[in-house]
């Protein structure tokens, strides 16, 4: 779990438990309902958090299926690693960075967003490497 994720359940825990206290306050015709509606709520939220990890994963590998495919075609006879860019949101766009095996100094920025695939940036740890797999990405160059 990220730390933002177990965060938010901590505020989602400590809203409930103030807001349970101050059910004292209500009478007890109405107590119930609101320790039933509260009970929903700290339930629904952390089944949330909890899940939301495991939908991320899952986006970030459909993604990285569709960019390995997309390269396969694109540079049949090269090697390369893929590393997602931590995403935390659940979105229907995704980036990746892609560094071939023959550039190991630039990495390569992809949008995956439906079935269209753009390289966006290249992010170059040297200025003087020119990129060999360049599709049009802005160029970046990353200070050490």
């Amino acid at each position: 779990m990220s730390p933002t994720t177990i965060i938010k359940l901590g505020m989602l825990t400590s809203v409930v438990l103030i807001l349970s206290l101050s059910v004292l306050l209500f009478p007890k015709k109405r107590r119930k309902m609101i320790w039933i509606v509260l009970g929903l709520l700290l339930i629904g939220g952390m089944t949330f958090y909890n899940t939301r990890s495991f939908i991320l994963q899952h986006q970030t590998n459909e993604f990285v299926q569709q960019l390995n495919k997309y390269l396969t075609q694109k540079y049949p006879n090269e090697k390369w690693g893929i590393e997602d860019k931590n995403m935390v949101e659940i979105s229907p766009v995704g980036y990746l960075h892609v560094i071939f095996e023959s550039e190991p100094g630039v990495a390569y920025e992809y949008r995956i967003k439906d079935t269209s695939i753009k390289q966006v940036h290249i992010l170059i740890a040297d200025s003087k490497i020119m990129p060999q797999h360049d599709e049009g990405g802005v160029k970046k160059v990353i200070e050490q």
